[in-house]
């Protein structure tokens, strides 16, 4: 029987679902046209390539071995070359594995600040204490993160 897998923690939450080619229409619904790639990878990509994290660093952070972060970039950066050279729809997609880290947030209208719960749901977001919903995050995911401050999208 092989061991459960483990939890992998991710900060930065999904803007965006779905990437392809701009001059070809693609039927998403032909899965030989879709290839996958899960939020951990995405993670392991944004923090190895984008922050330029070591890969110690890196694992410490999703809370996994060094050696399971190697395998978790090695295929992310594999299923994002195959989508690229082969003009498929790359699919990012989140599975019961991966574990949104909690973020500060702060209400715009009376200030108040609070941990929001790392739950992957997209409700809205309300102010605890004023019940406004013009919440924005205290920080972005990382220096070269550009995902809008504003939590809730009107």
């Amino acid at each position: 029987m092989a061991r459960p897998p483990k939890k992998r923690y991710v900060k930065h939450r999904l803007s965006y679902k779905e990437f392809g080619p701009l001059d070809i229409e693609v039927d998403i619904e032909d899965e030989s046209k879709v290839v996958s790639l899960t939020a951990d990878q995405l993670e392991a990509m944004r923090l190895a390539d984008l922050e330029g994290m070591s890969h110690n660093d890196a694992a410490e952070f999703m809370k996994v071995s060094r050696q399971t972060f190697g395998r978790i970039i090695e295929q992310a950066r594999q299923s994002v070359t195959l989508a690229l050279i082969n003009g498929k729809v790359l699919k990012v997609e989140c599975d019961s594995n991966i574990e949104f880290i909690d973020r500060e947030v702060k209400c715009i209208e009376c200030g108040c600040e609070w941990m929001l719960a790392g739950d992957k749901s997209e409700k809205k977001v309300v102010c605890t204490s004023c019940g406004s919903g013009e919440v924005i995050k205290r920080a972005r995911c990382g220096k070269h993160c550009e995902c809008p401050l504003r939590i809730n999208k009107d």
